[in-house]
């Protein structure tokens, strides 16, 4: 005769979710009425309002940034550059086409800042090279002889060849 081993615990309850209801099933019995939380017809609509907001937000923080990226040799002629190097970077796309981008910050008020990015692609200097974070840019419109103002070097006066 075959004996079963005596079970060790009880089986477990099915888990409930009281916020968002009884989402898993569940045995439900027409005579006893399940206990209903306060919170459960309130916290679904909750959770879509700060989700469209948080959405609302980011489309209108992005419409607000209009700074755009300047590229080719005219563009950056016409450019007034007086603003600190805030990043660097470079873009491979291939070992013969390298994007190299700086994004120049400055000052207009105390408050308010403009960005601009300029591709650097076709120049060629060493320029981006010799340029680094948190180093002062100040040209002319018109010219393409670049200042470099840094920390622990004298002023350097860069010339972009297109």
């Amino acid at each position: 005769m075959e004996q079963t081993p005596p079970r060790r615990r009880p089986p477990r309850q099915k888990l409930k979710m009281p916020l968002f209801g009884n989402l898993g099933g569940g045995a439900s019995n027409s005579s006893s009425r399940p206990e209903k939380s306060p919170l459960s017809g309130k916290i679904t609509p909750i959770a879509f309002l700060i989700a469209l907001v948080a959405y609302g937000v980011d489309y209108v923080m992005d419409k607000k940034n209009t700074h755009r990226t300047i590229t080719g040799a005219s563009d950056v002629k016409e450019m007034v550059w007086n603003g600190k190097v805030t990043k660097k970077w470079a873009n491979v796309i291939s070992s013969d086409n390298i994007h190299y981008y700086i994004e120049m910050t400055k000052m207009i008020n105390d408050t308010t800042y403009e960005k601009n990015t300029v591709d650097l692609v076709g120049e060629k200097t060493d320029f981006w090279d010799k340029i680094g974070p948190n180093n002062t840019l100040v040209k002319k419109e018109g010219d393409l002889n670049v200042t470099v103002k840094r920390f622990f070097k004298k002023d350097t006066v860069l010339t972009l060849k297109y």
